[in-house]
């Protein structure tokens, strides 16, 4: 007999996911028995350790020496997942989430990446790094991007939309930006900005890319890389379905094309010299189309007045994971479903650190 399919996220019972599994439908070498794939993995461990509350999971299946890496800097060593762990547990003791989807490839010699979008339901019952608790209820999207071997995560991206978290503890995202980052700034830790952004080269200026195009990965590759460095908003018609649905930072409903072009020059028009960094992108077959996830850099100088306020002249990056859904028209199927994430809490952040505090990497 066949062994079941690898899971998929989209549409499934999720009590069937979220459960044991003692069948292997995929090669997990090193993994835990109670997992059957490496989607059942990402899917179950998270359950486990949030929902069930088996905490202690995370020292079995993250590298004592994991590096974490969010829009605040990068932690090394198990203690700080635990630690902030407990302190969202505190914040938010009923958080309910809900996988959207998992994006992933490797194998297990090689090793796995996921990517996981997720989205979470909960009441501020405890105090957060904005304050004390509000006791406001508050619904927020997330991803995580992680690098697994044998039952252990060495390497994971974490990007969660606190923009909107802010908003809906009703709190002001510029006051809250501004007093961490004053607060950051009298404790001696010095922010760092990681390089200036090079969209050209000289008088050069932005070209396409080389690269051949094969399949809906490099077709989103190619067409991040000219809207966004190249400022070819037209192309979003042609890479989208007219009706697409976008659900982006801080906590935003797009719809249509020209919602989404109008969002996009929004974005540039604060960071009219931004420069967009591919740094990985996967691929999954789902139940309701093909999904592409990509993480990705954004590098710009706050030189615009618009959404981040009046212009401050700094340098700002911004880590963002994003899923995008095609329809299942084949190869030339456009996408038909966004979902973005991205911390505008740490742009903010950043625009409002002392000049003194910022170091050029």
């Amino acid at each position: 007999m066949a062994a079941a399919p690898i899971t998929r996220v989209r549409h499934q019972d999720i009590n069937d996911i979220l459960q044991p599994r003692h069948e292997r439908r995929q090669e997990l070498t090193g993994f835990d028995d109670v997992y059957s794939d490496i989607v059942h993995y990402i899917a179950y461990c998270t359950h486990r350790i949030w929902a069930e509350r088996s905490v202690g999971l995370i020292y079995s299946h993250y590298d004592p020496a994991v590096t974490v890496n969010t829009p605040y800097g990068v932690t090394a060593g198990v203690e700080h997942v635990m630690a902030s762990t407990l302190a969202m547990m505190q914040a938010f003791p009923d958080r309910e989430s809900r996988l959207v989807d998992v994006a992933w490839t490797g194998n297990a010699e090689q090793g796995f990446y996921t990517s996981h979008f997720g989205q979470s339901t909960m009441t501020n019952r405890g105090p957060t790094v904005y304050g004390p608790a509000t006791g406001r209820r508050a619904h927020i999207r997330h991803c995580a991007d992680c690098q697994i071997k044998a039952n252990q995560i060495h390497n994971e991206w974490l990007v969660r939309d606190n923009g909107a978290l802010v908003r809906q503890l009703g709190l002001e995202p510029a006051e809250v930006a501004a007093r961490l980052a004053a607060a950051e700034a009298t404790s001696g830790v010095r922010a760092v900005v990681p390089g200036l952004p090079e969209r050209s080269q000289g008088q050069r200026l932005p070209v396409a890319l080389a690269t051949p195009v094969h399949g809906r990965a490099d077709r989103v590759r190619h067409m991040l890389h000219d809207v966004w460095n190249r400022r070819l908003f037209d192309r979003i018609a042609l890479a989208y379905d007219p009706d697409c649905a976008v659900h982006t930072a801080p906590g935003l409903e797009l719809d249509g094309v020209e919602g989404l072009q109008w969002y996009m020059i929004r974005m540039l028009a604060a960071f009219p010299d931004a420069e967009l960094r591919i740094d990985h992108v996967c691929e999954v077959d789902e139940t309701d189309g093909p999904i592409v996830a990509v993480r990705w850099t954004l590098v710009g100088t706050h030189r615009g007045v618009g959404l981040f306020g009046a212009a401050t002249g700094r340098v700002a990056t911004i880590l963002g994971m994003s899923h995008f859904r095609f329809g299942h028209e084949g190869e030339d199927a456009r996408i038909v479903e966004e979902w973005t994430v991205w911390d505008e809490i740490a742009v903010l952040k950043q625009l409002a650190a002392p000049v003194d505090a910022v170091t050029v990497a």
